[in-house]
């Protein structure tokens, strides 16, 4: 649809001024758009400096309503496309949701399989074939000494304390079993670097910040939520960690290691 094209372009424009953020934001990737039972997919072309429109396809992604989500796209000859709705292009606030999901388009080309595959959890989530995993993982959210420690970790990164973090975050790992550590590293690490990013447009566009995901009942969504408020604080004082995610991420792994 001509609409969507439009938009997209709008939203490369938005996207010039973020690369004084991040050099990511110099990047481009497809976007596919799932809109009554198709797929219309769009790709950047380095020749206009704009989205072209590239095919139209019938939805077998199976994509939900208001979907804002990266993956390999098989249409795309699995390259990582940003999936959305037209829901995605209603509002800044779903623009930069959208500016979300092209940060995860980033890390995994750039270090996602490199670092994933360093944990035990993948390797044996594919050997169950479970693609879902990092949706899905049985993660223990209302264990009492779980819910217990994951508070007293909100409450140290409210604090910007980086000693009380350390303290409670090797607290946490020693209530978790070691799959499940994995799954918080990777997790807080991966989503956690993606709303970190997404904080920092925040700021730029003038919006509040996302913390959702810091009060109980908890979900995936505390891992975006303690990652991006770690992540803020190692890069104060480590500001290379801002562009070089793999010595982030090992950085991020010391608790639970030495735990």
């Amino acid at each position: 649809m001509d609409a969507f094209l439009e938009q997209i372009n709008e939203l490369n424009e938005l996207q010039k001024d973020l690369v004084s953020l991040h050099p990511l934001f110099a990047e481009h990737y497809p976007v596919v758009v799932a809109y009554e039972a198709l797929l219309y997919i769009y790709d950047y072309s380095s020749k206009t400096q704009q989205y072209e429109w590239v095919k139209t396809v019938p939805d077998d992604l199976y994509i939900p309503d208001e979907c804002l989500a990266a993956m390999p796209v098989h249409h795309m000859n699995g390259r990582m496309c940003a999936i959305v709705t037209d829901t995605a292009f209603k509002d800044l606030e779903q623009k930069v949701y959208l500016f979300h999901e092209y940060v995860h388009c980033y890390v995994y080309e750039k270090y996602d399989e490199r670092i994933v595959n360093r944990l035990q959890i993948k390797h044996k989530m594919d050997q169950l074939k479970r693609v879902t995993w990092e949706l899905d993982y049985e993660f223990p959210y209302e264990d009492e000494i779980v819910v217990e420690r994951i508070n007293s970790l909100l409450s140290a990164l409210k604090s910007k304390d980086l000693t009380q973090v350390h303290t409670a975050r090797k607290a946490l790992f020693t209530s978790l079993n070691e799959e499940q550590a994995e799954y918080w590293s990777w997790l807080e690490w991966n989503e956690g670097y993606a709303r970190y990013i997404e904080n920092l447009i925040r700021g730029k566009f003038g919006q509040e910040s996302n913390h959702f995901g810091d009060t109980a009942p908890f979900n995936r969504q505390v891992f975006y939520e303690c990652g991006s408020e770690y992540i803020s604080l190692l890069v104060k004082e480590h500001p290379e960690y801002h562009t070089d995610l793999e010595q982030l991420f090992d950085r991020m792994q010391v608790e639970r290691i030495q735990g």
